[in-house]
This record gives structure tokens, sequence and C-alpha cells, in this order.
């Protein structure tokens, strides 16, 4: 007779084990999967989350001593490019690219204009090129002392250089673009705007 050979029969782990294996597994696979979303940004609701800079605390056109008129219910929102000083290469992107994200909107473009705030006076061929690229560029003078003093409590980034925001309807200004962020974070932001906005 030969001896048939027996299979190796493993021993069951403990069920004690299995049981603290399935508890550490409910509790960090779901923090694991939230910070993968949070850093990816993938699978965030877009209506919860802004792109852009909010802006806290507050500050208005007054702030600024911007003078832009029509401001209230029913205004348009504006893409303001502000530079503390004359309007360089930099400024120029921006306001180009302000125009694009206006254009970018489609049927709701008539609800935002784009702007250009100054804190030094434009040179006549500064202002032939506002002409010729930007017709419907929209200008105001910027106090820089009323400026920066608004920022104070801000990102020192922000006083420095051009830069680009979104102000409402009341003239608050809601949101910040870093100058070196992809304009469609902005773009999407002021589309959800537009579509729950009940003021302009």
């Amino acid at each position: 007779m030969h001896d048939r050979e027996q299979p190796a029969v493993t021993a069951p782990k403990p069920r004690g084990q299995l049981k603290l294996l399935a508890i550490f597994a409910i509790v960090l696979v779901p923090m694991l999967v939230a910070g993968l979303m949070a850093k990816l940004g993938v699978g965030i609701p877009d209506s919860q989350t802004n792109r852009t800079d909010l802006i806290e605390p507050a500050i208005s056109v007054e702030d600024w001593q911007l003078d832009i008129q029509p401001v209230g219910y029913g205004s348009p929102w504006r893409l303001v490019v502000s530079s503390p000083g004359s309007c360089e290469q930099t400024c120029l992107e921006l306001i180009h690219e302000a125009r694009q994200i206006n254009v970018a909107l489609g049927r709701e473009a008539g609800r935002v204009e784009h702007l250009i705030a100054l804190g030094a006076p434009a040179s006549e061929d500064l202002l032939e090129r506002f002409a010729q690229e930007y017709p419907r560029l929209e200008q105001a003078r910027l106090d820089r002392d009323a400026y920066a003093r608004s920022l104070s409590a801000h990102p020192e980034g922000w006083r420095e250089g051009p830069q680009l925001w979104l102000i409402d309807p009341l003239g608050r200004v809601v949101l910040h673009q870093d100058p070196a962020a992809p304009g469609k974070q902005l773009l999407d932001d002021l589309k959800h705007l537009l579509k729950v906005s009940k003021v302009g």
C-alpha cells in the first residue's frame, strides 16, 4: 500500500486579527481616499468649492477709492486688472486673460465687464493700444495708498505688481486670481457665481 500524501493544512488566522485588520481598513481607507481627492481635486463638488482666492477680510471699491459706475443691483460683474504702477507685460497679459474669460462666458458675457485700474497715468501709446486691441476695456484710476492699505491684512504678494480680481455688482471685491495660475480657475468660479447670483 502506498501512503497518500496528505495536503498541508494551514492553521486558520485567529479571528481577532482579522477583526483588527478590518477595523484599521474601515478607518484608514476613507482617510487615504479623502486625502487623495483633496490633493488631486478629484470628486470634489464644484458647487461647494472655489478654485480662486476668496477675499477675507472683505474689500470694496470704496476701499480702493475706485470710481466705477454703476454699482448696485443689476450692475455688471467686473473682471479688474489692478496695477499700482504702469501697465507693463504682465499687466497686458492679465488684461488679455480677463477679456478671454469674458468671451468664454458665451451668452452670459453681457453680464460681465473687464476693467483696468492703474495707479499711474497711462501713456498715449498705451491708451492707443487699449483702444485698438481692447475697445470694450473700461479704465479707472487706482489710489495706490488706499489700495495698499486695503490689502494690508492679505497676502503680501497681492500688493505687488498687476493682479486680477473679480468685483461683484455691489462693488465688493470677492475673488483674486493668482497671475501665475490658469485663468480657467476664475472662469469656472465666475460661471458658478453667475448661475446662482440674484444681484447682477
